[in-house]
């Protein structure tokens, strides 16, 4: 396989995977994002004992049915531990398939991993350049899968359900955290 083709194939798994999370593929991690000592975003994955991920992608929310990635990073060989990799110098493995262009204020971003044979997903994280911005290096912003009430689902237009959902189920834990949590988190 060509690596257009590698390339098409892994982005539209990982939409699709994005878009169907509720009835796709086990979770089998979880993902986060945070910056450098530069203030440059960085991925960070956690891949559950026993399983592997070897892709992420990074699209605009709202998310429909003809959503693209913008930007996409392979793995090889597959992550099976923690990893991280810079959005726009990954190393360790990583590398870019479709480069992250200039992130815009007031955009949803929404980043994602998974398993290309499809046999897992590690959730997505949601964030805008604005929260990246107030954020110091050693930090993860990841999905609250724990939130506390009042948090309830999303209402209202597609747009303003992901800033919802950005400005209510997200927070920011330690490197450290992220590391030790448990994948049923």
């Amino acid at each position: 396989m060509s690596t257009t083709s590698r390339l098409a194939a892994s982005t539209a798994l990982l939409v699709v995977v994005g878009v169907l999370a509720a009835c796709g593929p086990p979770s089998t991690g979880t993902i986060g994002v945070g910056v450098d000592a530069a203030g440059r975003p960085v991925g960070f994955l956690k891949v559950c004992e026993g399983e592997h991920m070897d892709g992420a992608g990074l699209v605009t929310e709202p998310i429909t049915n003809s959503s693209r990635a913008i930007a996409s990073w392979d793995v090889r060989p597959a992550a099976t531990a923690s990893t991280s990799w810079s959005f726009d110098k990954p190393s360790g493995g990583w590398v870019v398939r479709r480069p992250v262009p200039q992130l815009q204020p007031g955009v949803v971003y929404h980043l994602e991993a998974g398993a290309d044979d499809g046999s897992g997903y590690g959730g997505y994280v949601l964030f805008t350049l604005e929260d990246l911005k107030a954020m110091k290096p050693g930090q993860v912003r990841v999905y609250d899968h724990v939130r506390t009430p009042p948090a309830g689902e999303p209402t209202g237009s597609d747009d303003q359900q992901a800033r919802d959902e950005n400005d209510g189920f997200m927070r920011v834990i330690t490197q450290r955290d992220f590391e030790r949590a448990s994948c049923l988190e």
